[in-house]
């Protein structure tokens, strides 16, 4: 909910889990107090201290941090959740709502709030969340859907390959499994988004824990509001175990060829009349000085020799950073961003990276001089 990071211990190895975080179906979940007028209230008061500034005043995904958060915040009022035990299309049961909050969701800025915030104070944001769609007044019957039990043993990465291409996930996450097929340009979410396909290859971006029963999870339920959809009665037991054995068998050390992260240029400008090379080093800008003209039009070519906690580094110039700015650029994977000032002054950029605005990356500042 809010750009905190903070860690915790599991009694499952790292390698289960790729993360010391438990997985979502993993995450204990404490008795709920009866829901009333004060835990909503109190939740409120919860949500405005920490929540506000990623989720928006009215929990519509447009605080003020949200700009730069890959992916974006939920937006509580469309109730759209991916993260759930619940059939394909409804809403998070309680006990999904309380496992979101408390384990957070791995590679975005939605911290693990277990370790910041007591068993009543995550039940009371379970409360005010659910106020603010009329959609849960409605709601009946949010029970978790059953999940195929394994068939023993027998699992086959190979058999799984087979299943990969006969479901058409390469179309989505492509032949190589790093999220990078042919629709994956045109995935948007329901606001008309563009969203990533998950990248297999990179077990620290499976949201809610890297592990068999995680991914079957998420092939019944599928995910709300996004193109992932639920797979449930469409595979046998055995392919869709033999599925996730081909999946989870597709992550592994990287080639360098990381997939590129996000970069927002100002519209309509056309080509650049000047390229500007930026890096960052030793977590720094080279040059953390750039002299350009008022009305010129820019285009930022910036690289990374760092990647900087995991989170990569970025560009944004202030006054103008939600026309322009870079979130996350990774070693081997530049990007660049176009634009043009038309007032003459001197701008200052720095590092828009998710999380990384000020105490993470606080060295990473320069100017911009328009003259």
């Amino acid at each position: 909910m809010g750009a905190v990071l903070a860690a915790g211990c599991s009694s499952k190895p790292a390698a289960d889990t790729a993360s010391l975080t438990p997985p979502f179906l993993e995450t204990p979940v404490a008795a709920h107090p009866a829901p009333s007028a004060a835990t909503i209230a109190k939740g409120r008061q919860l949500y405005e201290a920490n929540c506000i500034q990623c989720h928006g005043p009215n929990g519509q995904g447009d605080g003020y941090g949200a700009p730069f958060l890959v992916p974006p915040p939920r937006d509580f009022t469309a109730a759209q959740y991916k993260f759930r035990t619940t059939s394909s299309g409804l809403l998070p049961s309680d006990d999904d709502l309380f496992r979101t909050i408390s384990r957070g969701a791995n590679g975005t800025g939605m911290p693990p709030w277990k370790y910041l915030l007591a068993d009543e104070d995550r039940w009371a944001l379970v409360d005010y969340v659910k106020s603010l769609s009329p959609r849960f007044e409605s709601a009946r019957d949010l029970k978790p859907m059953p999940l195929p039990d394994a068939p023993g043993k027998s699992r086959s990465a190979e058999r799984g390959r087979a299943v990969y291409s006969k479901m058409q996930c390469d179309k989505c996450h492509g032949d190589d499994g790093r999220g990078a097929g042919p629709s994956a340009p045109t995935m948007v979410d329901g606001k008309g988004r563009h969203v990533n396909a998950r990248d297999f290859t990179q077990p620290g971006t499976f949201r809610t824990g890297w592990n068999e029963r995680e991914l079957i999870r998420t092939l019944e339920t599928g995910m709300n509001g996004v193109p992932m959809p639920s797979y449930s009665g469409v595979m046998t037991k055995q392919e869709e175990y033999d599925l996730v054995a081909y999946i989870l068998s597709l992550a592994g050390h990287g080639a360098g060829n990381q997939k590129r992260q996000v970069a927002h240029s100002m519209e309509g400008l056309g080509a650049p009349s000047r390229v500007i090379k930026l890096r960052e080093h030793a977590w720094k800008y080279e040059p953390s000085e750039i002299h350009v003209k008022a009305g010129e039009v820019v285009r930022i070519d910036f690289s990374a020799t760092d990647n900087g906690l995991g989170a990569g580094h970025g560009f944004a110039l202030d006054g103008f950073d939600q026309q322009v700015f870079i979130n996350g650029a990774m070693v081997g994977a530049p990007l660049s961003v176009t634009f043009k000032v038309d007032t003459p002054g001197r701008y200052d950029f720095y590092c828009a990276t998710q999380c990384s605005t000020t105490e993470l990356h606080p060295h990473m500042h320069g100017v911009l001089i328009v003259e």
